[in-house]
């Protein structure tokens, strides 16, 4: 049977990874990650790296970080055909993706070109600890109670669309995750201080990596956030609780 795994490895914490995970690289022959730039590192990779070993054949793939709808159909598009070179020749691959392969994900883009370009292939997926939820965890917020909703969305491109978003969860007593923060901090502190939301406000950047930090977002200045940074922002809480 040709099959080619695709993992999500988590945030950043090697001990986040799943046994399922863990069990599908050990068990690979190649062991394929994205990298944004070529011959460049992979946060995928040295995120697993401790269950990588010596005898895995390793096959980094390019993903460029760009919006041109050709550049990124041509990148899945030699993924696709690079890795399944690699089952046609009896090799057991296993492709990596960093947090969840369902969210935001490189994994998400290859396993629909697998799927439609290559469907005599069988694609597993397996998740993977998402950032927001290593976020909650390490500042101690909960997610969400019973009722309550959650709304996860990247950072929108302006401060009216954020006002809206923001205006409605607490309306309605939804918490909200901020992903994709990065140079959008610089305006949306000014906004959540408007909104008397600093408090309130979560910032984690590089969760689970060595240079994680936690923060209220009172605590931080309006410098700017790095790539892998985001803001959980709890309004309300339930009328019961201890």
């Amino acid at each position: 049977m040709k099959l080619i795994t695709i993992t999500g490895v988590g945030p950043g914490d090697p001990s986040l990874l799943t046994l399922a995970a863990v069990n599908a690289i050990q068990e690979s022959t190649v062991v394929s990650y994205p990298v944004a730039i070529q011959g460049g590192e992979s946060l995928a990779e040295k995120i697993a790296s401790k269950w990588i070993s010596k005898d895995k054949k390793k096959l980094p793939l390019y993903f460029p970080m760009v919006d041109d709808k050709n550049t990124l159909k041509n990148a899945w598009r030699v993924a696709g055909n690079e890795l399944m070179k690699m089952v046609e020749k009896g090799e057991r691959v296993v492709f990596l993706s960093q947090g969840d392969i369902s969210l935001f994900s490189t994994g998400s883009y290859l396993s629909m070109e697998l799927e439609k370009y290559h469907p005599e292939c069988v694609v597993k997926l397996i998740p993977g600890v998402t950032s927001f939820a290593a976020a909650a965890a390490k500042s101690k917020l909960p997610l969400a109670f019973q009722a309550e909703q959650l709304l996860v969305v990247p950072v929108p491109d302006s401060s009216d669309e954020l006002k809206v978003i923001l205006s409605e969860a607490a309306l309605i007593k939804r918490v909200v995750v901020l992903l994709k923060l990065g140079k959008k901090w610089r305006w949306v502190r000014p906004l959540l201080k408007e909104l008397d939301l600093l408090e309130s406000s979560i910032f984690v950047e590089r969760v689970g990596l060595s240079d994680q930090r936690v923060f209220r977002a009172s605590n931080l200045s309006s410098e700017t956030g790095k790539y892998f940074s985001l803001l959980l922002i709890r309004q309300s809480w339930p009328s019961v609780i201890p």
